[in-house]
């Protein structure tokens, strides 16, 4: 009872981060056609929805380890949660450092 659960949650996440990465493409694509002169802006977002997409398929091998469904010597928990944790800090500062809060 309590995996099901626990799955549930982890598939719920994924799913609202999928969307966010949709929703964050979108906003790059549109960023990018109306603001060609603002390369700030543009890279900024450009490295958001790298790193958040990156984030979600770490975080995604992550969970398939965790639960025996991946088994590879190269691919261990350690590497993939290094992973996530890489991906959301690149993510938190494209997003806050990088991008400029007037757009």
């Amino acid at each position: 009872m309590n995996d099901t659960i626990g799955y549930a949650i982890v598939a719920l996440f994924i799913m609202g981060s999928t969307y966010g990465l949709i929703k964050q493409l979108q906003l790059t694509m549109n960023i990018q056609r109306n603001n060609k002169s603002d390369r700030r802006l543009v890279i900024g977002n450009y490295l958001t929805s790298i790193s958040f997409a990156g984030f979600i398929i770490s975080f995604i091998l992550n969970v398939l380890v965790a639960i025996q469904v991946i088994q590879s010597s190269t691919i261990t928990s350690n590497n993939t949660s290094v992973s996530c944790v890489f991906f959301l800090l690149v993510l938190l500062v494209s997003r806050f450092l990088i991008t400029p809060k007037n757009h």
